[in-house]
């Protein structure tokens, strides 16, 4: 989910400690730019007028070619709200556009304002080892900073990136950028610095672009290129796969691979089908790290928070916010909180038949092969755990509860504990390491990956297959046998398309899918289905909230975790240490009512950034009343419609009255914590704390589940589109309202009840699984997709993580056969082990000295080698200790 453009607070959250700018002259057009030289060999520069008004000459330069890439500038001191100017080569010529960026989605085209750009020939040239952009930039200094540069009186903080990865399609100014994984960052420069008396002599340099380019006042979806756009060649070139299944997923996230695995169980012939490429290590991703060559930068518990300083996450570039573009989605590159959802979570807003009592065995499936934990370090220890100490007794001392939240998921008011992560055996878990060996072991079953469903093959109700964009651009459609079904689990901004493309959602979204840039063939405007797609998504804003600690506390500095020692690499290799932990150290739940009557929950995700430091992330959750719109652009993007955090008054006065009650315990005469407040602030109110926040990125609802004619219901208690005959969905845009905590865990929960509802539908295919030969399992495709689903290895991928000579013996992933209309046996999976420098052949009969032997979900030898003695630490964990 290779996502273009990455918008992360601690990216570009531009701060005033910025390198400044210095003087130069370009030597090919005599400009004298102040601006910044950076060692990556990425150069940004800026001429004002003596007098400013409207206009400014910048240049840009980069070490990127032709073999792809791309630069840009921000015109304010943050990437996010202001305009930006990004450029690249593409055979030769630069070309460039306005964006505006709003968040972690793709910027696209900046359509308002009178802003645009000339180049300057001179300084403008392509060769084979970097690009240079001179232009004029006309309108393009503003009061506004939501349409151009404002000019400080002292110091402006200007922001810049560059990629040197190609982009898709490099030929139209409206492309989606990939990460700027190759240089960002920000300077200071005095705007004064940059004036001189020549600024009109170079300005006259500058030259118009060539009409076909849309060098427009208004910059047009085209934006401005020297080289035209170049439609998309529709289905009509589409070949047709010459195998058939009975089921065809559309998406190997989190839901898709627990759908998937589920169906294959029952015997049907299951094609799963990924758009990104692996992700684990055993998955086939072969970018292992440099201090252990079994696993990737994915596998690693520690790298929750620094997937971007350690490697290039896989983000998607066309989603209205972060999304994961890879095998296991956002479960791959999320934070792995796995929060096991209260039973209001569902009783309050889900539909008869989706109620607490209905999905629980669900639920019990789900946690008997993936329970998450709240320990991480296999030995025991929790590391770096000192942001807790500070915080439970801050919290015990104000009346609050701490809670095991595994034990007891339905406490969420005024409790406190170790926080809940996707995590086993000392490695990122979740569906692709519990579900998805599962299926790979049956020849009914196949993966392909780096493979992008287009839309749904449909005609009136009845949907034959899905149409599939290769990886290197062919199109192929996969059909459906006789009864199949269709399930779409691309995530909640993403399905969304899926079904925009295959002709269902509101007229205006068709239409500008219809009229847009994908070649997408929608059918018939009479086989149109209405439906409020889109229409009520939900997300959890988060409000952050520093603290100064009266106790000593020491952080850990995150060049402890992206370069670490050889104990902390030791310490992995046994699953364990600080690398076998998340990075968040407390979580607490609380709630509170508002005037309206209503029960609004809150969540409080804890860590230590620097030393004497604790940081709250106050999340509204359950009870939140705010809801949003996504649609699609002509560039098949999702997009907001209507923005969807806070939008309602009952939210705001949620969090101010939780803001307000925070404030009041840090002033109580126990409190060992004390407010940051925002600069400028001396006597801190709610108010102070509520004037920003960013998306949690729990999207959900986009595709609710209900009874049709309700405000956002797509589809019914099965899961089934409206309108349809077997087109399904089966991921978080069913969900008719927000959990309690993060949605990873309610997520995989209904996803397992969804797929035993389809299974149990009438006409449900059903035949004997049969498993592939010992030892071997369908692996996962990482090949463009042929004409038929390959089968085809990724490079040097088992279906399994190498089993460490130095780690605890490892659990096996559990089968918990869901309630299906017929049951057939499947064969245990491979055993998911911790990392190490060496791999084993197998497992011993006993434990070693300092090695697990037993707790929840431990299948392994419970007997210590002689001298050695079992020893229980907690319920999830026994160790080997000298007798």
């Amino acid at each position: 989910m290779a996502r273009s453009f990455l918008l992360t607070s601690a990216i570009f959250a531009l701060r005033a400690a910025a390198q400044t700018s210095t003087g130069f002259t370009d030597e090919k057009t005599g400009i004298k730019f102040q601006g910044i030289q950076h060692d990556s060999g990425y150069r940004l520069g800026y001429a004002v007028p003596e007098k400013p008004s409207t206009d400014f000459i910048a240049q840009i330069q980069a070490p990127i070619s032709n073999a792809g890439g791309w630069a840009g500038l921000s015109m304010g001191q943050s990437m996010v709200g202001n305009p930006l100017i990004v450029a690249w080569p593409n055979e030769g010529k630069v070309i460039s556009s306005f964006r505006l960026a709003d968040g972690y989605t793709n910027p696209p085209v900046l359509t308002t304002g009178k802003q645009t750009m000339k180049t300057i020939p001179d300084g403008t040239f392509v060769n084979d080892t970097a690009f240079s952009y001179t232009f004029l930039c006309s309108n393009c200094l503003s009061d506004d900073s939501s349409l151009g540069l404002v000019i400080s009186d002292t110091l402006n903080i200007m922001g810049w990136a560059f990629s040197n990865k190609a982009l898709t399609d490099s030929t139209k100014a409206s492309a989606a950028l990939n990460y700027h994984d190759a240089g960002f960052g920000a300077f200071g420069i005095k705007m004064s610095d940059a004036a001189s008396a020549d600024f009109e002599k170079w300005a006259a340099l500058a030259v118009a672009d060539a009409p076909s380019g849309g060098n427009s006042t208004i910059p047009s979806p085209g934006g401005n290129s020297t080289t035209p756009t170049t439609p998309v060649v529709g289905n009509s070139t589409a070949i047709v796969a010459n195998e058939t299944y009975d089921y065809i997923v559309a998406g190997g996230g989190g839901a898709g691979i627990i759908a998937a695995q589920r169906f294959a169980e029952s015997g049907a012939s299951v094609l799963l089908i990924e758009r990104g490429g692996p992700s684990y290590a055993f998955t086939g991703d072969v970018k292992t790290l440099p201090w252990n060559d079994t696993v990737s930068m994915y596998d690693v518990p520690g790298y929750g928070y620094y997937l971007s300083d350690v490697g290039s996450p896989a983000y998607c570039a066309d989603t209205a916010d972060m999304a994961g573009c890879l095998l296991g989605g956002s479960t791959s590159v999320n934070a792995m909180m796995y929060v096991r959802p209260q039973a209001r979570d569902f009783n309050d807003k889900w539909p008869a038949g989706w109620k607490w009592a209905d999905v629980s065995a669900a639920a019990e499936r789900l946690y008997e092969r993936n329970p998450g934990q709240t320990y991480g370090s296999q030995d025991g220890v929790r590391y770096d755990d000192g942001a807790f100490d500070v915080l439970s007794k801050f919290f015990a001392a104000q009346g609050w509860t701490e809670t095991d939240f595994v034990k007891n998921p339905n406490n969420k008011v005024d409790v406190y504990g170790h926080p809940t992560w996707n995590i086993a055996n000392g490695l990122r878990s979740g569906s692709v390491r519990t579900y998805l060996p599962l299926a790979q072991k049956l020849d009914n079953f196949k993966l392909m990956m780096n493979t992008d469903v287009v839309r749904a093959v449909r005609k009136g109700s009845a949907v034959s297959g899905v149409e599939v964009k290769t990886a290197d651009g062919k199109r192929v459609i996969y059909n459906v046998k006789a009864g199949g079904r269709v399930v779409l689990s691309a995530g909640a901004m993403s399905t969304p398309r899926i079904l925009f493309n295959s002709g269902i959602g509101p007229a205006e979204q068709l239409k500008t899918v219809a009229s847009g840039n994908t070649g997408v063939q929608l059918p018939e405007e009479a086989d149109w289905i209405d439906l409020p797609v889109g229409a009520e998504i939900k997300d959890h804003p988060i409000f952050t909230v520093k603290f100064k600690t009266s106790a000593p506390l020491a952080a850990t500095d995150k060049k402890a975790l992206i370069t670490p020692n050889q104990t902390t690499i030791d310490l992995f290799a046994k699953g364990s240490g600080l690398l076998a932990e998340s990075g968040q150290r407390l979580n607490w739940w609380s709630s509170v009512n508002t005037t309206d009557g209503s029960e609004v929950f809150f969540q409080g995700t804890c860590n230590s950034p620097e030393d004497d430091t604790v940081q709250m992330k106050v999340y509204i959750t359950h009870g939140l009343k705010s809801v949003g719109s996504l649609g699609i652009n002509a560039d098949g993007a999702t997009t907001f419609l209507t923005k969807p955090h806070m939008t309602s008054k009952v939210d705001t006065e949620a969090i101010t009255l939780m803001m307000d009650r925070l404030i009041s315990m840090t002033k109580g005469g126990n409190s060992t914590l004390s407010i940051i407040p925002p600069t400028g602030v001396t006597n801190v109110t709610s108010a102070d704390l509520i004037t920003s926040f960013k998306s949690g990125s729990h999207y959900v609802g986009t595709a609710k589940m209900g009874t049709k004619g309700e405000a956002g219901v797509v589809v019914d208690t099965d899961t089934k589109v409206y309108g349809t005959d077997n087109l399904f969905v089966v991921d978080a845009s069913i969900h008719p309202d927000l959990p309690t905590g993060n949605t990873q865990a309610i997520v995989m929960v209904a996803a397992e009840a969804a797929a035993a509802r389809i299974l149990k539908l009438s006409g449900t295919p059903s035949k004997p699984s049969t498993p592939v030969a010992s030892g071997e399992a369908s692996p996962a495709s990482s090949s463009a997709a042929p004409a038929a689903a390959s089968s085809s290895a990724a490079p040097a991928a088992s279906s399994a993580a190498p089993a460490p000579s130095s780690a605890a013996p490892t659990a096996v992933p559990v089968e918990t056969p869901a309630p299906t209309p017929t049951q057939s046996s499947t064969p245990s999976a491979p055993a998911e082990s911790a990392p190490a420098a060496k791999p084993t052949s197998a497992q011993p009969s006993t434990a070693g000295k300092w090695e697990r032997c037993g707790g929840i979900g431990f299948t392994g030898p419970t007997t210590c080698s002689d001298g050695w003695k079992c020893v229980k630490q907690n319920d999830y964990y026994s160790q080997c200790l000298s007798a």
